[in-house]
């Protein structure tokens, strides 16, 4: 997979072939397809690993204040050098899919949508303990990654723009505070946006 990813990266999906990738593996054909029996397989592998970058989910943090749980959700502390490798896989990823309606469709289904999934869960699980008050888990889900998406924004061009692990960080923070602002119910304390080495509670 992580030869695989390098060819991706090198050659963009329409280029990269089982072929090129068993070669750079040195194994054969055969071999490659007991592990993965075609390339779309084996994209979809790679996206399904970096979801692990993209949320930490499930988790058992019914403890946790809301906003202190959010944001060990969405990795808001990871270090620089992995929060830039997230970007960046990201960003290909959005530039690939744009011209190879295949590579759209894996990633809208095993990225975006896993992503959905595993917060709507979280958030349906909230609402069952009565932390959370939404109408409908699925939409709220959506809602709040399409905010917390934005902290990479899209140019004009359509190019995605990095903005700085701090700036990101800020922002994902802000987009927390909002979100529970509307949806915590007045019993359960929501907590200030987590500030780094700890989190206010309200």
């Amino acid at each position: 997979m992580a030869q695989a990813l390098q060819i991706f990266r090198q050659l963009g999906y329409a280029r990269m072939t089982t072929d090129t990738v068993a070669a750079r593996c040195q194994i054969s054909k055969t071999t490659l397809y007991r592990l993965f029996p075609s390339k779309t397989a084996l994209m979809t592998a790679i996206i399904e690993s970096h979801i692990e970058r993209m949320v930490d989910l499930p988790r058992d943090d019914d403890h946790l204040p809301l906003a202190q749980a959010l944001d060990l959700i969405f990795f808001n502390e990871i270090d620089e050098e992995a929060d830039r490798e997230r970007f960046a896989f990201l960003q290909f990823l959005f530039l690939e899919a744009a011209v190879n309606p295949e590579l759209k469709e894996i990633s809208e289904k095993f990225g975006r949508h896993a992503v959905l999934g595993r917060l709507t869960d979280w958030i349906d699980h909230q609402h069952s303990l009565g932390r959370i008050d939404v109408p409908d888990a699925r939409d709220a889900a959506s809602m709040l990654m399409d905010m917390v998406g934005g902290s990479i924004a899209l140019t004009r061009d359509g190019r995605m723009e990095w903005p700085g692990s701090a700036r990101r960080r800020a922002y994902v923070r802000e987009c927390i505070r909002v979100f529970l602002g509307g949806v915590a119910t007045p019993s359960t304390p929501a907590g200030d946006a987590p500030q780094k080495g700890g989190v206010r509670s309200a």
